[in-house]
């Protein structure tokens, strides 16, 4: 199915009462961005094309909220795609993470990444600290934590930042210890805590290794809300494996310091 035949099938089911108006909205946004991975495209195509306007709503009936802390949401859509499937069997984890404005995927961790390296920038600008932001991340080992810790590291080592990993998951109380320790700007933890299994989230920590709060968290949401798909689509194709033994590990804070 082509995208100008996705496009009228949508406004057709959400002339129908399919589709909610928003969700058509957010899914038109996603179809029409140059440049939008191709598996995500045959993602949408699929679902619009057997007429899962129920999956469709879900995926896209809003923006995943960037709030104080950061943000959660769906990693793994109640219907899963053959292109998100992947080559993963039905009882392995999806290959690729569930297509979607409201869903936590490659594209929402990278503009949530981009938000929280742009603020803290500035704000150390603004403080006359004259250094390269840095940044610890940990994951837990829910569905793709390691892919969006690895993923957000190398996005802040591409916009200029330091940025360091655990060489496994970690817990937050350990993330939060080892952002004081290595005298990090900021920290992020892949996690989504007590939630369903299918979820997972990208929680923010600043320089005292407590989660973001008001002001620091307001103008992180101020940056995420305008930062469009077009400025982080492109880094999906500049990351490759090679790239993931570059970033710095925190090994010596487990043998060391923590424990």
């Amino acid at each position: 199915m082509k995208i100008e035949q996705c496009l009228l099938s949508i406004e057709e089911a959400a002339q129908g009462g399919g589709l909610m108006s928003a969700s058509v909205e957010n899914i038109k946004s996603y179809l029409n961005t140059e440049g939008l991975p191709q598996r995500m495209v045959e993602s949408l195509a699929e679902l619009i094309e057997t007429q899962n306007w129920e999956e469709l709503n879900d995926r896209f009936h809003s923006n995943l909220a960037f709030g104080t802390g950061g943000m959660r949401g769906r990693t793994i859509g109640k219907t899963i795609t053959a292109p998100e499937r992947g080559s993963a069997t039905e009882k392995e984890s999806p290959q690729f993470p569930a297509v979607g404005s409201n869903t936590l995927n490659e594209l929402t961790v990278l503009q949530a990444t981009k938000a929280l390296y742009n603020y803290v920038n500035q704000w150390m600008s603004q403080n006359g600290l004259l250094e390269q932001p840095r940044l610890v991340v940990a994951h837990d080992v829910r569905h793709f934590s390691r892919h969006f810790c690895q993923l957000t590291a190398l996005a802040w080592r591409k916009m200029g930042g330091f940025a360091m990993v655990f060489d496994g998951p970690r817990s937050t109380p350990q993330l939060s210890f080892a952002v004081r320790n290595r005298y990090a700007h900021a920290g992020v933890v892949i996690t989504a805590s007590h939630n369903p299994y299918h979820d997972n989230g990208f929680k923010a920590y600043f320089e005292d290794g407590a989660q973001l709060v008001p002001p620091h968290a307001n103008r992180v949401v101020d940056q995420y809300r305008n930062i469009s798909l077009e400025e982080v689509i492109p880094w999906l194709d500049d990351f490759s494996e090679e790239d993931i033994p570059k970033i710095s590990t925190t090994e010596d804070i487990d043998k060391r310091a923590y424990l």
